[in-house]
């Protein structure tokens, strides 16, 4: 059974203040290990890290980490475009992105990216120019990101789908992801990310959101009987996936195709974990009112057309998707402007159904 946090704890304001600027919480991390919340906010251009005690927000100057040593250096000329507090931040250098993690860390980065060449063979992926041991510089992949609808028109943005997903299928099913080396099974390098290793993830997650939501008892059960599902999930040959795919993962051009970032969590997995994540993500931007209904509905279409390439089974699709509406319903619930996002995620996932596949 389940056990959840029962203690709740108050969220900090969706925009924090400070000698007189408006900096709005753009996300927001808890820790099992502490009450406090890591925030990241924006500051003009640039993303600034802190904390939140449960009253009062201490926000760190811009660039400033005691745990990743050569992000002050860098962001001196540069433009921190993402900070998450002691673990990971992204510097903008005019082409350039530097990765910046914890001294030693780099090597991991390094190696998620080795294990990903069946995706590098089908996506443009962006060019390791540099690396310390802390540090992974990126060369600037050209692109539109398939976050934002608009910037592409209707047009653009059902090709731009139709492409990706078409990219994606072949990664997981040419004979390439197979070989040694290439995020395949003769790879023991290759970590497995199993249903088991899903329902430890969405146990984990819901720890941490559940001392603030309300209906913990309702994510209780929900945790509960979307574990039992993943459990009970036929066994089947685990393919090359790259375990966190969602629209900012992905860039699309007319001229270049599609082009794939941050495969350093590939891994060997049902094909329902990326497809279900999809699909979770298509329902989170229509709700955050990021997609329109039609935006969406042209990337479910093709989530769908895909998983019957593959011979996906409706059921695993639901399930794996059920699980990813869930664990963003949790992360969600810690970042002040999208409360009610996250509560109707939550609920969702209780709403998809394979008698329907999930669809």
């Amino acid at each position: 059974m389940t056990t959840l946090p029962t203690t709740k704890r108050p969220l900090p304001p969706a925009v924090l203040t400070e000698d007189g600027r408006s900096l709005p919480v753009t996300r927001a991390w808890p820790s099992p290990h502490h009450p406090e919340l890591s925030l990241e906010c924006q500051d003009a251009d640039q993303r600034r890290a802190g904390s939140w005690d449960g009253e009062r927000a201490r926000l760190q100057p811009l660039g400033v980490d005691p745990r990743l040593g050569d992000l002050q250096e860098l962001s001196r000329d540069g433009v921190v475009v993402s900070h998450r507090p002691g673990k990971r931040a992204v510097v903008r250098r005019e082409d350039q992105f530097i990765k910046v993690v914890r001294r030693g860390r780099a090597g991991d980065v390094l190696d998620g990216i080795e294990r990903a060449g069946t995706f590098a063979a089908h996506f443009r992926t962006p060019e390791v120019l540099a690396h310390t041991r802390s540090t992974v510089t990126f060369g600037a992949l050209e692109g539109a990101s398939l976050h934002h609808p608009g910037a592409l028109g209707t047009r653009q943005w059902q090709r731009a789908w139709a492409e990706v997903l078409d990219a994606w299928s072949r990664a997981v099913a040419s004979p390439a992801a197979t070989a040694p080396g290439s995020a395949g099974p003769d790879d023991p390098g290759t970590p497995e990310h199993t249903a088991q290793h899903e329902i430890q993830v969405l146990t984990h997650w819901a720890g941490l959101a559940a001392p603030y939501v309300s209906a913990t008892e309702e994510l209780r059960r929900g945790v509960e009987r979307v574990s039992r599902q993943l459990a009970g999930l036929p066994q089947v040959p685990l393919r090359p996936a790259h375990r966190d795919l969602h629209d900012k993962q992905l860039l699309w051009s007319p001229q270049h195709g599609p082009g794939l970032l941050d495969v350093d969590t590939a891994c060997l997995a049902d094909p329902a974990l990326d497809l279900g994540n999809l699909r979770a993500h298509a329902l989170l931007r229509r709700l955050q009112g990021i997609w329109e209904p039609a935006a969406s509905i042209t990337v479910l279409r093709g989530i769908d057309a895909m998983a019957a390439r593959l011979e996906i089974p409706d059921e695993s699709l639901a399930v794996y998707e059920r699980a990813a509406v869930l664990r963003l319903g949790c992360v969600y619930a810690v970042r002040p402007a999208y409360l009610d996002v996250a509560a109707a995620m939550r609920g969702a996932a209780a709403q998809v159904s394979w008698s329907t596949g999930g669809r």
